[in-house]
């Protein structure tokens, strides 16, 4: 067989070998210029090692760098098309502003996530502690969120476990330790620092939020927080319990919930208390401190006129702001994703 076509004369001439050459390299640049600019990378190993290994740097370091209005826009836009799985427009669209798409198979879960994450990390003067979000298209329809993952301790880690093993469709890092920066947020009342993102709404953490939050009416968040020593006394002596392992849940709404009721924040509740170890109280039924409901995100999914001045007046019965005393983060983050695994599949399934 020849490795070339045999050339035929025509009235016009005869094909050349330049000619051909010159075609096949015009159709060749054709083609790559048909391919999106940027190509997502492809990666492997365990996404859990992977993810535990960010450098959240330290208190008062003031890496974190609010995006602005703009760069807020291109961000919503790429994780739109991320989220819509069309992973090389997410790339593009991210690149500019320090963004990369990244395809992980993690061979522990066996599974392919996605992941959106920062180019640059600490110590690079190009960070800016945007945060880590990581979807599975398969997952149940719940966002797992860690806005505080190293001020509020062990909070990362469990949130990372319990997104593997729940599940679940994504999952929100913040990029920074909450009380990285030294200015203040200018959102509710000012009392928490520009970079505590469950506190300010000029943040990519919020951009992702919003957009999932509108995305599915059906879907559900839990964003994790701790609590220490003193809190722990005043809550239990509101709830009325000597139980240092507790759970304080809310909507973010302070007002009574029925505890039969189908919600996500009550399933959870139950399959906790269903083992008998830690104590679940419920804020505005058993507690009235620690509710939450100056969280921005909460405030967003439930209907907020101003999410960054006003607490919502109704629940949309799609978040919960779950507060976990010292114990429960250090030594039952494994019952915890036990317990919101279970809940979770009685919610959906």
């Amino acid at each position: 067989m020849a490795l070339y076509p045999s050339f035929s004369f025509t009235p016009y001439g005869r094909s050349s070998l330049p000619s051909i050459v010159l075609t096949t390299l015009v159709l060749l640049l054709v083609t790559l210029l048909s391919f999106p600019s940027y190509a997502h990378k492809v990666m492997s190993g365990e996404l859990a090692k992977h993810l535990k290994a960010i450098n959240y740097g330290s208190k008062s370091d003031d890496k974190w760098v609010q995006p602005n209005h703009h760069e807020q826009q291109q961000f919503e836009a790429g994780f739109a098309a991320f989220i819509s799985q069309n992973y090389p427009l997410a790339q593009e669209l991210v690149a500019p502003i320090g963004y990369d798409v990244a395809q992980f198979f993690d061979t522990n879960t066996q599974t392919t996530y996605y992941l959106l994450q920062e180019r640059a990390t600490l110590p690079s003067a190009d960070f800016r502690g945007g945060g880590t979000y990581i979807y599975n298209p398969n997952g149940l329809n719940a966002i797992l969120q860690a806005p505080h993952p190293k001020r509020d301790s062990f909070t990362g880690t469990q949130a990372i476990d319990a997104f593997l093993f729940t599940e679940t469709k994504l999952l929100m890092l913040a990029g920074t330790r909450r009380d990285s920066s030294h200015a203040l947020s200018s959102c509710t009342n000012g009392h928490y620092e520009a970079s505590d993102v469950a506190h300010q709404t000029d943040s990519y953490f919020n951009v992702v939020h919003k957009y999932m939050s509108d995305f599915d009416d059906n879907s559900v968040f839990i964003q994790y927080h701790g609590f220490g020593k003193t809190t722990l006394a005043k809550l239990q002596n509101q709830c009325m319990t000597n139980n240092d392992l507790m759970l304080n849940l809310s909507e973010s709404v302070n007002y009574n919930t029925t505890e039969n009721e189908q919600s996500i924040l009550h399933s959870l509740r139950r399959a906790v208390e269903e083992d008998g170890k830690v104590a679940a109280c419920v804020y505005g039924n058993d507690t009235k401190s620690l509710g939450g409901t100056w969280n921005v995100q909460a405030r967003y999914t439930n209907g907020s006129a101003n999410i960054c001045s006003t607490s919502s007046t109704a629940s949309s019965k799609r978040f919960i702001h779950l507060e976990q005393s010292y114990n429960v983060r250090k030594f039952h983050r494994d019952d915890m994703q036990k317990y919101l695994k279970k809940a979770l599949e009685n919610h959906f399934l």
